[in-house]
């Protein structure tokens, strides 16, 4: 019971301090005005999606079995071949928006 006075003790005190408004100041970043990035978004799409790729390949491959082991099929690998399809995934989208900025 303690706990639990405790908990909405402190969760209805965040509450409360997060209804505060921020103070009204003004950031000044000292950044030239005519910065551009020079990596457009298609670019580090393909990057990602080829860094997410590798990161799947080189995953070890999940083994079953007991005195012969052997691999699971390709959709039962789990984290692998998750990252394996949305890299591809993001790496071709990449392509196609690359294609299609230029």
């Amino acid at each position: 019971m303690k706990k639990l006075i405790l908990f909405l003790m402190l969760s209805l005190s965040g509450l409360c301090k997060a209804q505060i408004a921020p103070p009204k100041q003004k950031i000044i970043l000292n950044l030239p005005s005519s910065y551009t990035p020079t990596l457009k978004v298609g670019t580090g799409m393909m990057i990602g999606g080829a860094a997410i790729f590798v990161a799947g390949v080189l995953t070890p491959p999940i083994m079953v079995g007991g005195s012969t082991t052997q691999k699971q099929p390709f959709y039962k690998q789990g984290a692998r071949a998750l990252a394996m399809v949305s890299g591809s995934v993001v790496f071709t989208i990449g392509v196609g928006k690359t294609i299609a900025d230029y």
